[in-house]
């Protein structure tokens, strides 16, 4: 990949499973009903699927940089979360590299990341900054 200010990154995609929320409501020690029960989520008028935890979600875009960078270090990370992620909602998160630097023996990179699903674009928009080794 060739690092400019513009280039986009590949796309990283996911398919959010129920089993995923279960299993994020037990790490998290988050029994909230919104992301187990389907009834509960429809009774409260938020939708007619689970929704996803908001960590899980800054975790797809954590695997996103990952992904397109797996020998980088993180080095922030600011994340706007503006909708709800649904169990079996296909997600997409798409970035672009939005400023580069030269610094020692590393490049430093900032990206501009959004997550979308079929239903809604940019439900998380975050902006990361990472460091790559030039060795």
């Amino acid at each position: 990949m060739e690092f400019k200010v513009g280039n986009k990154i590949e796309d990283w995609s996911y398919t959010v499973k129920q089993k995923n929320l279960v299993d994020w409501s037990k790490f998290l020690k988050d029994p909230n009903p919104i992301h187990l029960n389907q009834s509960k989520v429809k009774e409260l008028g938020l939708g007619n699927y689970c929704i996803n935890q908001g960590p899980a979600n800054i975790a797809y875009i954590l695997n996103s940089i990952n992904y397109n960078f797996p020998n980088s270090k993180i080095l922030s990370l600011t994340n706007k979360l503006k909708g709800n992620v649904f169990s079996g909602d296909n997600i997409n998160v798409k970035g672009k590299i939005i400023d580069l630097k030269n610094e020692n023996n590393s490049i430093l990179l900032t990206l501009l990341l959004k997550l979308d699903t079929q239903r809604a674009k940019s439900l998380v928009i975050s902006i990361a900054k990472i460091s790559l080794s030039k060795i």
